[in-house]
């Protein structure tokens, strides 16, 4: 038998795929992955979907639901189980009158699907509404497929509305889509998972090693280029986080840091210290030896973009994310 070819046929072959003898392992593995965190935004199961009732319950995270309308656009709203009613199609749904959630406030979206593949390409059913969703949300928003091993498959059909997710959960955990990554990057990736931190890499063969460069790639503000730069200060080696339109003060860190002097590494150094090379250090899974402080004037952004390993990828996120993740200190040094 041939594989399906058409969106339609690969509908129909996913509707024969068993879902639900695997639903709790897939359900388990999302509890159990530690970027699932803060303002998440989730939804009701229909049919042979995994239930999420168990991440909904728990405390580490402010749970999140679409509302469908009867026409435009998906709304979301502050999960309150009191305050649903059901769908003509059939399924539960917030109120209108529940409290209405910012798509700039969500953090991790998990996307139902009945198939994905490789990429991170999804199978939906055929209305648009998560493409349309997935399209509005922040860039660094965590994009999450929930699905089944039996349902991940090498492509789905593409349309140019479509959009991917950069995670897919299954019952064999949650892992990432894309190409293979470089062994530095995917070293990185791995350290910031357990950090609570899932980057969507992106690679430019051109480079992103300047934050100018990066601002360009990713058509973003240069000072939403949240850079990385080691320092030693004396005798300690300190990563400073910083906007891509500031300049480092070297006194300034000094002095807040209670050291006499302030130098930029040097390349060798930044290998020899950090495990990657400048232009492409991470700001977090660094050694615990890396002292780390995130200049202030970072702060007036949500969203930035942050090195991924090496010269030429970077990945959005939430600064709270980033922050809380490499362990920074707010201080004033710029200037």
């Amino acid at each position: 038998m041939n594989p399906p070819a058409t969106k339609a046929q690969w509908r129909a072959w996913s509707g024969q795929v068993d879902r639900t003898s695997v639903a709790d392992r897939v359900v388990d593995a999302l509890v159990e992955w530690p970027p699932l965190h803060g303002t998440v935004l989730s939804y009701l199961s229909m049919g042979d979907e995994a239930n999420l009732a168990k991440v909904h319950d728990l405390s580490r995270c402010r749970i999140a639901i679409t509302r469908t309308p009867d026409r435009g656009q998906l709304s979301v709203h502050e999960y309150q189980p009191d305050r649903l009613e059901r769908h003509r199609l059939g399924f539960d749904q917030p109120r209108v009158d529940a409290p209405s959630v910012s798509l700039e406030d969500v953090d991790v979206v998990l996307v139902p699907g009945l198939a994905f593949d490789l990429q991170g390409n999804r199978l939906g059913r055929g209305k648009g509404y998560y493409d349309d969703l997935l399209a509005r949300l922040p860039a660094g928003v965590v994009r999450v497929g929930v699905t089944a091993d039996a349902l991940v498959i090498e492509s789905v059909p593409t349309e140019a509305h479509d959009r991917r997710v950069a995670w897919v959960a299954t019952e064999s955990g949650v892992r990432r889509s894309g190409v293979a990554l470089q062994a530095a990057t995917a070293r990185f990736v791995d350290a910031a998972v357990a950090l609570g931190v899932a980057p969507d890499i992106h690679r430019f063969p051109s480079g992103t090693k300047t934050s100018a460069d990066a601002a360009a790639a990713v058509g973003s503000e240069l000072g939403a280029i949240a850079k990385s730069i080691l320092f030693e200060v004396d005798d300690q080696a300190v990563l400073v986080i910083a906007s891509g339109d500031t300049r480092i003060n070297e006194r300034k860190l000094a002095q807040w840091l209670g050291g006499s002097r302030a130098r930029i590494a040097s390349l060798e150094r930044v290998r020899e210290i950090t495990g990657y090379v400048a232009g492409g250090t991470p700001g977090v899974g660094l050694p615990s030896s890396v002292k780390v402080v995130a200049d202030s004037d970072l702060a007036r952004y949500r969203w930035v973009w942050s090195a991924g390993g090496t010269p030429d990828t970077v990945y959005p996120i939430a600064l709270d994310r980033l922050i809380a993740a490499s362990g920074a200190r707010w201080a004033e040094v710029a200037g």
